[in-house]
């Protein structure tokens, strides 16, 4: 997992064009930016998509992780919580579907690492690393716009 200020990208994986575009996609967003369906950025390697919704409480939270992509969460407008845990020490509650490349975990009642993702913030979600988005930060729901990336993991690592 990464969590860093939105202005730092580019320490990470330097000289890759796949990562840059990724960013350079990112950059090009405004909190006007219109929520859609997942677009293609660049071919199969880059996908993207903004979208608008209110967070929610821990209890309504969905754990998930991917195998192919790793995700680049971002917001736009408004604050919201990811819930980070180690994939290897979870319980699959459903299998891994390769169509849509998540599967989804029983959540653990303790031992989340709490990211708070708001504007000007990144955080990269890599395969070990299982996650629920779309958290409140603090007692009451936001609406939030936020982006997500998808980068197919085997691009990023010149795989």
């Amino acid at each position: 997992m990464i969590v860093d200020a939105f202005t730092n990208w580019n320490f990470y994986y330097p000289g890759n064009a796949v990562w840059r575009c990724a960013f350079e996609y990112l950059q090009s967003l405004t909190p006007e930016a219109e929520p859609g369906e997942m677009v293609p950025i660049l071919d199969d390697r880059i996908k993207g998509r903004v979208m608008c919704y209110d967070t929610v409480a821990v209890e309504n939270s969905v754990l998930e992780a991917h195998d192919r992509y790793l995700d680049i969460q971002m917001s736009l407008v408004n604050t919201e919580c990811i819930d980070w845990f180690p994939r290897a020490t979870l319980t699959v509650k459903t299998p891994y579907n390769t169509e849509s490349d998540v599967l989804f975990f029983e959540r653990p009642v303790n031992g989340a690492i709490r990211i708070i993702n708001r504007p000007g913030i990144f955080t990269v979600l890599f395969p070990r690393d299982a996650h629920a988005p779309q958290l409140m930060h603090g007692a009451t729901p936001d609406h939030v716009k936020k982006v997500v990336v998808k980068v197919n993991l085997a691009a990023v690592q010149g795989a």
